[in-house]
């Protein structure tokens, strides 16, 4: 399964033979991530992670294109898209299972997360996509986890996780990340952010900043990584595992450190030379 980042919230999976395009927005090349999908999951309706136009001109292109979404998302696109397409727009609730050929999608999700007080809460999906027994989570503008059991007992492969937008503290989607404790996290949802936010990002939310073990993969537009159930960042997790099983104590959540004159712990170091690594 290979999931590709195509900026802000949009994603799109690829394996045995289906592309799925997740919220192809305005602030994202949302073009590129529909060229040659087969199916579209959209999380709400707010324009970041839905482009109208540009999913009304892939519908027109592709006549199997199918479009999936809450009943406030097939509503806004019934009156905006041309009817001859609207009939390729279904409604899912949360619960709900598709099977895409290579690919299968749970539902999940609610409400979108609280902008203000004075502001109305949409439905918010959220999506648990698996493949090559490999699992994704996009969770859209909440910090909804997969329903209970959902996972099976297994850890989830990558997790796409919000790091800005005017509903999100970022202290947040920390305490989301080590909730789940993910193999991989992916930062999304940062359109908005300066280069400066994104280091600053970059720091907090990587792995050895915030407790975790995970691998921490930013990715560029355009860039992708290979989901396979448990392997992704195979050599860095052996050096963490081993390292875990000598100082257990490295397993316990950590304060994030404000001062960067602290050295680095032990397992910051194991990751940086695994980082380091050629043959990786």
């Amino acid at each position: 399964m290979r999931v590709t980042f195509h900026g802000h919230a949009c994603v799109t999976v690829r394996h045995g033979g289906q592309v799925v395009a997740v919220d192809p927005g305005a602030f994202s090349d949302a073009a590129g991530a529909l060229r040659d999908a087969d199916t579209v999951l959209l999380t709400h309706q707010h324009p970041d992670h839905l482009d109208v136009a540009a999913l009304g001109a892939a519908l027109a292109s592709r006549p199997s294109l199918a479009v999936w979404g809450s009943e406030a998302v097939a509503d806004v696109l019934r009156g905006a898209l041309p009817t001859d397409t609207t009939s390729r727009v279904h409604v899912v609730a949360p619960g709900d299972r598709l099977d895409l050929g290579g690919l299968e999608v749970v539902v999940g999700g609610g409400l979108h997360a609280v902008i203000h007080d004075d502001v109305p809460r949409l439905t918010n999906l959220a999506y648990l996509v698996r493949g090559d027994g490999g699992a994704l989570w996009h969770p859209g503008d909440s910090f909804d986890e997969p329903a209970p059991g959902l996972l099976r007992g297994e850890r989830l492969d990558v997790l796409l996780a919000p790091v800005s937008a005017p509903w999100l503290r970022l202290g947040e989607t920390i305490d989301f990340v080590r909730s789940l404790d993910p193999w991989v996290v992916v930062p999304v949802h940062d359109a908005v952010l300066s280069d400066a936010g994104h280091a600053l990002v970059d720091r907090l939310l990587g792995e050895q900043r915030t407790g975790g073990t995970y691998a921490y993969r930013p990715l560029a537009v355009g860039e992708s990584l290979d989901v396979a159930a448990g392997s992704l960042d195979g050599a860095a997790d052996a050096a963490a595992g081993a390292l875990r099983r000598e100082h257990p104590e490295f397993g316990e959540v950590a304060l994030l450190e404000a001062d960067e004159t602290v050295p680095p712990r032990p397992e910051e170091a194991v990751a940086d030379v695994a980082r380091s690594d050629p043959a990786r």
